[in-house]
């Protein structure tokens, strides 16, 4: 169990960095995908950002329950604006990324 657990981290932290990632460089297809939740360029930049930091804390056990929590959150935001935008397959395959970082903040409080 602890090397699921390892690799639900690992991919959790590699999601979280290509999510920010893609939206700090304004890549116009996930502009135009935020803009139905009344996102600007900047906006969608900034979530991007926290996405980004949220994936970096979760590096260090002593940051991972903030950093889940924060991709927590912001996966919540970008899987709203998928099916917002009437993406159905792709959203619930978002849901997916909401689950991830929710089972890392289940095992960081198990640990505990």
């Amino acid at each position: 169990m602890q090397i699921a657990k390892k690799i639900i981290l690992v991919l959790t932290i590699l999601l979280g960095v290509a999510t920010g990632l893609f939206k700090i460089t304004q890549q116009p297809e996930d502009i135009e995908l935020f803009k139905v939740l009344g996102f600007n360029a900047l906006v969608t930049t900034l979530l991007g950002i926290l996405q980004l930091m949220g994936a970096l804390l979760l590096i260090l056990a002593r940051t991972r329950e903030i950093g889940a929590w924060t991709l927590v959150l912001t996966f919540a935001i970008a899987s709203m604006a998928v099916f917002a935008n009437e993406m159905y397959v792709f959203g619930f395959i978002s849901l997916l990324f909401i689950a991830m970082a929710y089972f890392v903040l289940c095992s960081e409080k198990n640990l505990k």
